[in-house]
């Protein structure tokens, strides 16, 4: 019997001590570098070493380089995962597929979209993150794509996260914030496109940002649930027009505020400054929604806006849009649309 207890104790010792050497080769911070100076040399390859559900945050530190070979998945089981870049400018996650018809399973070019499987070909998203509490800084995310339908930067299901010093580049459908709910903090960073490129059901603040569209399309394509309060909100950015388009007459026509894309949209501008080739309308259509224009439940508001394009007396005569009083912004804080049932509040740290 003392033999049997003995064996028993050598065991469980030699568990405790195999799971703590386990515990210690996790690192909280891995380094991606494209000239294997670092742990590894593909980001995939670094999210994967995260094990499942780690409690703690673990740290990609990527340094310079165009990570150009790979669409990259964060799935739902690596939470916690901040990618840190070396540089926002220099360290850049891009690809190229784009939604087409008669490509492989409708994704072009059929050859690259061949290499690809499962939840990573579900869309075009040059990087799809599904792991909550994602977070990155001094990131360039961009689809290479250009002028020739869906081709997303980032397709965002994940809830409670945090973007800093970040550039989101496109054409069309840049950004989706793809899942009614889930919240996303942006702060001080840039998202460019021309087509429906901030889009989707999922709540997104966007803080002191620079929304860079080409001519002749939308900004936003919400689909906000009747019963969500919130959808996107704008507060202290700069809406801005860029000339030199993929796409040949872009250059001389307005951008807009957005297009509904279905359920009733939310959208807030807030405090913003709105460039001067804003379409005066603001929302010139309500493209294939016939109840856009009616319905109370759509919110498209605005607030304290300055420049050549605030002037909100052209704006289409919907009964959901208008602008807000002092009391009613107040509602439109960080807190009261990120909190949420669990009261987060996103580090700008």
């Amino acid at each position: 019997m003392k033999n049997s207890f003995f064996k028993q104790g050598v065991f469980m010792a030699c568990i405790i001590f195999i799971s703590n050497c386990l515990s210690a080769q996790i690192k909280d911070k891995i380094t991606v570098a494209i000239d294997g100076s670092g742990d590894y040399a593909t980001i995939q390859d670094a999210v994967n070493a995260v094990p499942s559900d780690r409690k703690q945050r673990t740290v990609i530190f990527i340094k310079n380089g165009l990570y150009n070979t790979q669409k990259i998945i964060v799935a739902a089981d690596k939470k916690k995962i901040t990618f840190k870049g070396e540089n926002r400018e220099k360290t850049i996650l891009s690809y190229h597929i784009f939604d087409c018809t008669g490509g492989l399973n409708n994704k072009c070019p059929a050859e690259d979209a061949a290499k690809w499987e499962g939840q990573n070909i579900r869309t075009s998203a040059s990087v799809t993150i599904q792991g909550d509490e994602f977070r990155a800084e001094n990131i360039t995310f961009q689809n290479t794509a250009g002028a020739v339908g869906q081709a997303l930067a980032v397709f965002i299901t994940s809830d409670k996260n945090v973007f800093i010093d970040c550039n989101f580049l496109g054409y069309q459908d840049t950004m989706l914030l793809g899942k009614d709910g889930t919240r996303s903090y942006f702060k001080n960073c840039m998202i460019l496109g021309r087509t429906d490129y901030i889009y989707g059901g999922g709540i997104g603040y966007f803080d002191t940002c620079e929304i860079r569209s080409f001519g002749g399309g939308w900004i936003t394509a919400p689909s906000t649930p009747k019963d969500q309060k919130y959808g996107f909100v704008f507060n202290k950015c700069k809406l801005t027009f860029v000339g030199n388009s993929p796409r040949q007459n872009d250059d001389k026509q307005p951008f807009s505020l957005g297009r509904p894309w279905h359920n009733f949209p939310k959208v807030a501008w807030l405090n913003c400054d709105i460039a001067s080739e804003l379409n005066p309308l603001g929302w010139p259509t309500t493209w294939r929604m016939d109840y856009a224009s009616t319905s109370t439940d759509l919110h498209l508001y605005e607030y304290n806006n300055k420049g050549n394009g605030a002037d909100m007396a052209g704006r289409a005569k919907w009964k959901g849009l208008r602008a807000l009083s002092a009391a009613e912004a107040k509602l439109y804080s960080i807190e009261n649309v990120l909190n949420g049932s669990d009261n987060w509040m996103p580090s700008a740290k």
